[in-house]
């Protein structure tokens, strides 16, 4: 059966319609510009803390390269893993990596302990803001050097 049309009836849509529509589309647009600082701000710790783990690992790998014989600060300072001038543990490295250049407020520090004859930990601890004013990070990561 054939659908009878009126007369004086339009075919369209209303302002109803139209409304709608347009509400729906700026509360899309809101939730979308409210999660972005959000995600901005995750995104940007995320960075931080992988910046962060990038230069501990760096940091162990360079102890492990020099070797059990030269964990000495003249030597490490030699080989540029540590900043002058060196007074004594716990070892600094915040400019010799330049880690201000990425990460907010760092304070980066090895320490060694000896485990026995032939072997020495070595603790490589990083920390730092996770923006201007804010809390703290940290990143430690300890690893033995062997005199083989």
């Amino acid at each position: 059966m054939k659908s009878r049309r009126r007369p004086g009836l339009r075919w369209g849509y209303s302002l109803l319609d139209a409304a709608a529509g347009i509400f729906i589309l700026v509360t899309v647009i809101l939730i979308f510009a409210a999660s972005y600082p959000t995600s901005y701000r995750a995104s940007r710790m995320n960075s931080n803390y992988s910046q962060a783990v990038s230069a501990v690992q760096h940091k162990v790998d360079q102890l492990r390269s020099v070797g059990f014989g030269r964990l000495t600060s003249t030597e490490l300072r030699n080989a540029g893993i540590i900043d002058p001038p060196v007074a004594g543990q716990p070892f600094h490295f915040e400019v010799v990596d330049n880690l201000a250049a990425d990460l907010w407020n760092p304070s980066g520090t090895i320490t060694f302990t000896a485990m026995g004859a032939n072997l020495t930990q070595a603790t490589v601890h990083l920390d730092w803001q996770r923006a201007p004013g804010g809390q703290r990070s940290t990143h430690e990561v300890r690893t033995i050097v062997a005199n083989e």
